[in-house]
Order: C-alpha cells, then structure tokens, then sequence
C-alpha cells in the first residue's frame, strides 16, 4: 500500500511522464485529506472547471480522513521530529495505515523513524 504526497499528484497533473509509469504500476494508491486540501487551495482551482477535474480525479483514490486519533499522532511527529503540521499529518496518514509514503520531498519525512519513504522515480 502506497500513500502519495502532494508533490507527486501535482507532477502527474502537469502530464510528468515517470509519475504516469508510477500510477500505471501500483494498485492501492491512499492519500490524506491534506493533499486535497493542498490541491485545491492552488490559484487554478478558481475555474470551477479544474477543480472538478481535480476533484473527480481524486475520487479513484482511497482519502484518508482527519481525525483522531491521526491527529494525536500528527502532533507527536511534528513536536518529536520539528516538521510543518501538513507534512505530519501526511506521515501519519501513512502510518496508521502502514503504507509507504511516496514523495519527491524525501529530506522532509526522512527524519520520522516510524514510516518508510520512498522516491518514485
């Protein structure tokens, strides 16, 4: 099982060909609440048009949602680890989940020992 970070829905929006190879190989993809939120929160979303390309994009992929007790982990990452409160968040979707977190942003989740992180590509 795979969590994917932000950066790495944005390259396959942007038509990033290894994150098209990426997509095309793995079968259970999850992503947090937060990378919607990181999605959608971009100048482009103003056109009602992309953000329900986005949003209907998203939906073949399982969301992990906010709550407890992956919020009460997020803030021991954050406080133990020093990292941005969506990047542990993120490292927590992936921990309650046992899954891997795949990002290009590997020097930002490095430093949490409980999950493993992989570069795709």
């Amino acid at each position: 099982m795979k969590l994917v970070d932000t950066d790495i829905f944005i390259d396959l929006l942007r038509g990033f060909e290894p994150t098209t190879s990426f997509f095309n190989e793995e079968e259970e993809i999850l992503f947090s609440a937060i990378t919607e939120a990181e999605l959608l929160s971009g100048q482009q979303c103003q056109d009602a048009a992309v953000r329900e390309k986005i949003l209907h994009f998203l939906s073949q992929f399982e969301k992990i949602p906010v709550g407890n007790p992956l919020v009460q982990i997020a803030a021991d990452f954050r406080r133990k680890y020093n990292v941005e409160l969506p990047d542990a968040i993120i490292a927590a979707s992936a921990f309650v989940n046992n899954a891997t977190l795949i990002t290009r942003n590997v020097k930002d989740f490095q430093k949490i020992h409980e999950i493993k992180v992989e570069k795709p590509y």
